[in-house]
C-alpha cells in the first residue's frame, strides 16, 4: 500500500475517488456489467471516476459502450501496465464481477495486497480470497443492479472501505505471501520426489 493521493499525482490523476478493475478484456471479466453499475451510480457520486487498467479483444466494444452510457469523462482506459503497484494505489474501490470459472484471479490477490476492499462474484475460487463482509463484497454474477449496490456501499462509507482492505491485506499475507506460495511448492515438490522414489 502507498499513499493514495501520491499514486495519482505519479500517474497524472486528478486526486478524486477511483474505482477500478484490473484485467483482461474477455467478456467474462465483466466489464460491462461494471460500466452500467457505474452508469446507474454516476448521478450519486459524480465525483468518482472508473480506472480500466489491461487490454484485450473487447476493448473496441468496451469503448463504444462507455460512449453510449456517456461516461466518457468519467471513465479512463489506460491498457496494459507493467507498474501496476501505483495504478492500484491510486484506487478506493477494486471490482472484478467475473461470470467465467476461474481460479482466484492475480489481480485480486494484488488488490488486496494494496489494503483495497474488493467486489467479486462467487466463480471460481474467488470466495477463498474475497470474504463477504470480512475483505470485501460479494455480488451474484452477472447482476450490474446487486454490483451497483455493493459498491454505491462502499462508495458511501470510507470507514468500510478501511476495514475491509485492511483484512483483505492480512489476509494476502497470510494466505498469498512469496514466501508461502513458495513453502507450498516446495512441499509439492517433496511429495511427488518422495512418490517417485518409493515407486
Amino acid at each position: 500500500p502507498m499513499d493514495k493521493a501520491v499514486a495519482r499525482a505519479q500517474l497524472g490523476l486528478p486526486d478524486t475517488p477511483w474505482l477500478g478493475i484490473l484485467g483482461t478484456l474477455r467478456n467474462w471479466k465483466g466489464h460491462a456489467y461494471l460500466l452500467h453499475a457505474f452508469a446507474a451510480l454516476a448521478g450519486e457520486f459524480p465525483d468518482w471516476n472508473l480506472l480500466v487498467i489491461g487490454d484485450g479483444p473487447q476493448r473496441r466494444n468496451l469503448e463504444r459502450l462507455v460512449a453510449e452510457l456517456g461516461l466518457q469523462e468519467r471513465v479512463r482506459m489506460v491498457g496494459n501496465r507493467d507498474d501496476v503497484p501505483p495504478w492500484l494505489n491510486a484506487l478506493e474501490v477494486f471490482a472484478l464481477p467475473s461470470y467465467g470459472d476461474e481460479g482466484v484471479p492475480q489481480s485480486i490477490m494484488q488488490a488486496m495486497a494494496c489494503a483495497l476492499p474488493v467486489v467479486s462474484t462467487p466463480v471460481g475460487a474467488i470466495t477463498e480470497a474475497v470474504v463477504d463482509g470480512e475483505t470485501g463484497l460479494v455480488v451474484a454474477p452477472k447482476d450490474s443492479a446487486a454490483l451497483a449496490q455493493a459498491l454505491a456501499r462502499l462508495m458511501r462509507d470510507p470507514e468500510l472501505r478501511r476495514r475491509l482492505g485492511e483484512a483483505g491485506l492480512a489476509r494476502a499475507r497470510e494466505r498469498f505471501g512469496l514466501d508461502i506460495m513458495l513453502d507450498r511448492m516446495e512441499d509439492i515438490f517433496r511429495r511427488h520426489a518422495r512418490r517417485r522414489r518409493s515407486a
